[in-house]
């Protein structure tokens, strides 16, 4: 087994390294002694960092990929994914239809604690989602909407009881415990919970569906990576207003300063957060495909919920479980702000 000859991990925060001897060595057990080489496919950027390797034997095609966690905190994320996903394999074999990386094993060692899976393949749509004018294309932004509706109904067919929904006011609460901010963002939050209205909560849901999590094959979902956050039993409301909001909080990504986002009348890129601020006031085209996404006229449980006051829950979720505190702040900032 060999490594890359040049292998970046710039993505990565300093003073994390990938142990690539110690992946070897966890890859070793499971390919056995026949030639391989590692690539760092990718590394997350927060406060407790994970790397993805993917071993491919030589002359073959990818074959395991291995979560490895670079801090004591991303040990306990990299465990809750292990255990997401075979509990997932349990309920569902195929594994929503080869869609989801199948566990192999998770071994925790001197060395760290590592994931080993079978490979999501696809293209990442967060390669197509940053090509030039891709977002300001009704057409091309359809389509990927299209394709996550159409896995999320896969997914969520998945039926299993119902768990009790966080209080993700008390979470803002306890997050920004003796600031203003903490009980500004918990009462719009509820206030915005209320009018949401009760959810079939018999579901199983990703936890963190947004473009970056999802790779395609054409226009087809063909891969869905980062488990830790499952949830059996939630609604699926909550996996579509995540993918909605991330998908929206980009738009403005390739703009320059205080220009016009192209395809989208009336935002500019000015502040952070400006794609959002549009969504929630504004109408269009856009405004008008996020709404049907997230309250799906096909869907009997989800056709009658308010999509703002859904959009606005999700910012108050991002707000309350992010790992990077300046994003998760400035989330619980714009809830404040267009809350009201």
């Amino acid at each position: 087994m060999s490594t890359p000859t040049s292998v970046s991990t710039s993505a990565g925060p300093p003073g994390a390294p990938v142990d690539l001897v110690a992946v070897e060595g966890i890859l070793r057990r499971h390919l056995g002694p026949q030639p391989a080489r590692l690539a760092l496919v990718a590394m997350s950027r927060d406060d407790n960092p994970k790397a993805v390797v993917v071993a491919t034997p030589v002359g073959g095609a990818p074959a395991l990929a291995v979560k490895a966690a670079l801090t004591p905190g991303a040990a306990e994320s990299v465990r809750a994914e292990a255990a997401a996903l075979t509990r997932l394999a349990e309920l569902d074999p195929g594994l929503v239809e080869g869609t989801v990386p199948r566990p192999i094993a998770l071994h925790d060692t001197a060395a760290g604690t590592f994931l080993v899976t079978t490979v999501a393949t696809g293209r990442p749509l967060s390669v197509d989602y940053h090509r030039w004018h891709h977002t300001g294309r009704r057409r091309d932004v359809r389509a990927d909407f299209a394709a996550a509706a159409a896995w999320l109904s896969r997914l969520h067919a998945l039926a299993v009881p119902s768990v009790p929904e966080p209080d993700t006011g008390r979470l803002l609460q306890a997050r920004w415990a003796g600031e203003e901010l903490g009980q500004a963002a918990a009462d719009v939050c509820r206030g915005a919970r209320e009018r949401v209205g009760e959810l079939d909560a018999t579901h199983v849901a990703h936890g963190d569906f947004w473009f970056g999590n999802v790779l395609r094959t054409g226009r087809r979902v063909s891969g869905v990576v980062d488990w830790e956050h499952t949830v059996f039993g939630s609604s699926p409301l909550w996996d579509r207003v995540r993918f909605a909001l991330a998908y929206t909080l980009y738009l403005d990504r390739h703009t320059a300063g205080g220009a016009p986002v192209h395809g989208h009348a009336g935002l500019r890129a000015v502040a952070w957060g400006d794609p959002v601020r549009h969504l929630l006031r504004g109408q269009g085209w856009y405004a008008d495909l996020v709404s049907a996404f997230i309250a799906p006229g096909a869907e009997r449980e989800l056709r009658a919920v308010p999509w703002r006051a859904a959009l606005l829950v999700g910012l108050a979720q991002v707000a309350a479980g992010s790992d990077e505190p300046e994003f998760a702040r400035a989330h619980a900032l714009l809830l404040t702000e267009v809350g009201p």
